[in-house]
């Protein structure tokens, strides 16, 4: 899009639509990376309430091969599971107005509901022409299904934005991505060796961040290299949504999932 904004400076902001969520869950849902379509059968058997696509050797937020994804979904729905899966476009910066549409027209053919993309710091801009976009395909899908027509993007609902928070949130990114109508919005760290973003984020920042989200109607998400040990701390956030990968895998997020550990996750989140 356009170059970052100098320091204490936002761009005008937009609402092009409501967030059109479900109602808020009682408790947090259990978002799981998965790589692949055996993986993703796992985690669906495994009782995750949201199946993310994602490959972790291509970056905090890599992109399954579109062909890989629309098996992906082709299986879950063969198996007869119905969680939402949502899929990242791949690691940003996205400056470039139409490469970023065309990678989120292509990710949502596959027929996922969300779409992810990560945006970084000096990414408020991009927030705001995120939102535009949203309204422009959401009007697109309106269009087609009140014409009796197939929706182009099939079962795609919203855009979710990825705010990359290894070094904090700056007010005008946060700001962008609450007035644009997402659906949810997750936080999330770029260096996935840097530790946890419970253990590299103040509290007070996190619980902040998970209030303003809800206070627009949104999804909040909170994931980082999450840990089964973090989840007390991280249930007195009250977030939507908890994303994990490392600590589902056999090693780390590079390894490949482990059914022993999401079993052990589910069981410590508690009822869904």
């Amino acid at each position: 899009m356009n170059a970052p904004l100098p320091r204490g400076v936002c761009p005008p902001l937009d609402a092009p639509g409501g967030p059109r969520v479900a109602p808020r869950p009682s408790a947090p849902r259990l978002l799981v990376s998965v790589r692949d379509t055996a993986e993703a059968l796992q985690a669906a058997a495994g009782g995750a309430a949201i199946i993310d696509a994602k490959e972790p050797a291509t970056g905090a937020l890599g992109a399954v091969p579109e062909a890989v994804l629309r098996q992906l979904v082709t299986a879950l729905r063969a198996a007869g599971h119905g969680q939402p899966v949502s899929a990242t476009i791949g690691d940003g910066p996205w400056d470039d107005v139409a490469a970023l549409e065309a990678r989120v027209r292509a990710t949502a053919a596959c027929g996922v509901q969300w779409v992810k993309v990560g945006a970084g710091p000096g990414d408020a801009r991009s927030l705001v022409a995120l939102g535009r976009l949203q309204a422009r395909l959401r009007a697109e899908q309106d269009a087609a299904e009140s014409a009796g027509q197939p929706r182009p993007l099939l079962a795609w609902r919203g855009l979710v934005p990825v705010l990359l928070a290894d070094a904090g949130l700056d007010s005008c990114r946060l700001n962008a991505a609450l007035r644009s109508g997402f659906p949810a919005l997750m936080l999330d760290t770029a260096d996935k060796r840097g530790g946890s973003l419970l253990a590299r984020r103040p509290a007070a920042e996190l619980q902040a961040f998970v209030q303003a989200v809800q206070a627009t109607g949104a999804w909040a998400g909170l994931a980082g290299s999450l840990r089964l040990d973090e989840l007390p701390a991280l249930r007195r956030f009250g977030a939507d949504l908890l994303g994990f990968r490392g600590a589902v895998c056999d090693s780390d997020r590079a390894g490949r999932l482990a059914p022993e550990r999401l079993t052990a996750l589910r069981a410590a989140l508690g009822p869904a």
